[in-house]
């Protein structure tokens, strides 16, 4: 049988050990309502399924996920795409990705629910696909991707439905301040219901329980990512490989591309947190098959992401083994990506690799011995923080402000000037208070973690 690159690396790599992620609710209900009072809702447009004729899907879905505080629900005239449409085809996948985010611009939404309704010898199944706006970068945007799907029986219950909206909740690639909070807000009580659903009895055919497991495991990615909690991103990767054991034969092979591609993000930030380097390397693998896959001239947006991801993936592999060798790799991978999202294309995709691009010139600076890259470094996160700023783009804005505090923090090791020391002492603290705004505590960590190591030094140098 033919898995596909995905089953092949992750049957040589032992699967995360099976642990419970900690579901302590982080919002008792007052603070739920207080983060989502005065706030935009998230809006959600669901569109009638194609092949449905009676009309019933589209209606079912709205009543299922309405009356949740902090959303908004619209229901489209008419279904995205035509019945018939094969949609294990990446090309009609494509096609209505292009369609559906020119809804969601003309709609001002953040999210279209779409999909298609399938007879069977089973039942009427729901092939259900969530599309966001915009083609997310990192794992705390989204970790339901517009080529992946949830196929549900017709007519689901209460229990289904949860799982149903903390999918939308994981597809929606939120930039705003109020757009994130109020993901917060709704989130962990979603996690904890489908919790129970999903590690309940699987009842169901093979592609019902694997997008199942596959969509679970991309609330525990989002959770993981989010709160920098190892155990819940190593159940994550468990999850994703059993879903893609269980659904050898269900899913095309876009999705496998995207259900490798959510294990490499796992992985990735398990490794950033714990330095593994044989981790490392294994999701660089990840990412390659995963490329292997996406095709460039079909889906552009999730190409360059994967080679945003790839060069990230590739950076890190660089700082676990000391090997300054795959930064140049990592360098065209980034390349790759901007030929894709421009400056005036894409404003907030070039920024964040741009991003990416100067913290890659810290490490070769370190790796190398060359402070001067430090300064080059500086300068293109300075052009970003001017380009974006706090206002318009705050967490662009505050990525930039932690990277120049490590840039600057390496100048002042490197040549031993407190000035620099104090500077990065202060640009991590901005930082940090945008991502305490934004309930990022992961983020939050790391620049609170450099902060105290930066006052550290500058203790011990007023104490000499």
């Amino acid at each position: 049988m033919v898995f596909g690159p995905f089953v092949d690396l992750l049957r040589s790599t032992p699967a995360g050990r099976r642990r419970e992620a900690p579901h302590a609710d982080v919002f008792a209900t007052d603070e739920v309502d207080d983060a989502l009072y005065g706030i935009d809702p998230l809006r959600i447009l669901i569109s009638p399924l194609a092949g449905d004729i009676q009309g019933l899907a589209a209606r079912h879905i709205h009543d299922r996920l309405s009356g949740r505080m902090g959303v908004s629900i619209t229901v489209a005239d008419r279904p995205l795409t035509a019945p018939g449409a094969d949609h294990s085809q990446a090309l009609f996948v494509s096609m209505a990705v292009d369609l559906g985010r020119r809804w969601l611009k003309r709609e001002n939404a953040e999210l279209l629910i779409w999909g298609e309704s399938v007879a069977s010898a089973h039942g009427t199944s729901w092939r259900l696909r969530f599309l966001g706006r915009a083609t997310p970068l990192h794992p705390h945007s989204a970790t339901v991707s517009a080529l992946e799907r949830l196929e549900v029986p017709a007519l689901f219950d209460d229990a289904t439905g949860d799982l149903v909206f903390g999918s939308a909740l994981a597809a929606v690639n939120v930039e705003s301040a109020d757009g994130i909070r109020a993901r917060a807000a709704l989130f962990r009580p979603v996690l904890k219901a489908a919790t129970r659903f999903a590690e309940g009895d699987s009842v169901g055919t093979v592609a019902e329980c694997a997008t199942a497991q596959s969509c679970y495991a991309a609330l525990l990615l989002l959770e993981g990512a989010r709160t920098g909690d190892i155990k819940t991103l190593e159940r994550a990767v468990s999850v994703y490989q059993g879903a893609l054991i269980l659904g050898e034969d269900a899913f095309p092979v876009h999705e496998r591309a995207m259900i490798g591609t959510h294990i490499a993000d796992a992985m990735s930030l398990i490794s950033g947190q714990s330095e593994r380097p044989k981790l490392a390397d294994k999701t660089v693998e990840y990412y390659r098959a995963a490329l292997t896959m996406v095709r460039k001239e079909v889906f552009a947006d999730d190409y360059a992401a994967l080679k945003t991801r790839l060069g990230l993936a590739l950076h890190n592999l660089a700082q676990a083994t000391g090997n300054p060798g795959h930064l140049k790799e990592a360098a065209d991978a980034f390349s790759a990506a901007t030929a894709i999202w421009t400056i005036t294309e894409a404003p907030e995709r070039w920024a964040d690799i741009q991003n990416s691009l100067g913290s890659l010139l810290i490490t070769m600076g370190r790796l190398t011995a060359q402070p001067n890259l430090f300064d080059k470094a500086m300068a293109v996160f300075v052009r970003i923080a001017e380009a974006r700023g706090r206002t318009a783009a705050p967490l662009v804005w505050a990525t930039a402000l932690a990277n120049i505090g490590s840039a600057l923090k390496e100048k002042g090791v490197a040549g031993r000037n407190v000035d620099c020391l104090r500077q990065a002492a202060d640009a991590f603290e901005q930082a940090g208070e945008v991502f305490t705004e934004f309930n990022l505590e992961s983020n939050l960590k790391v620049v609170e973690s450099q902060r105290d190591h930066v006052l550290l030094m500058l203790a011990a140098n007023n104490a000499r």
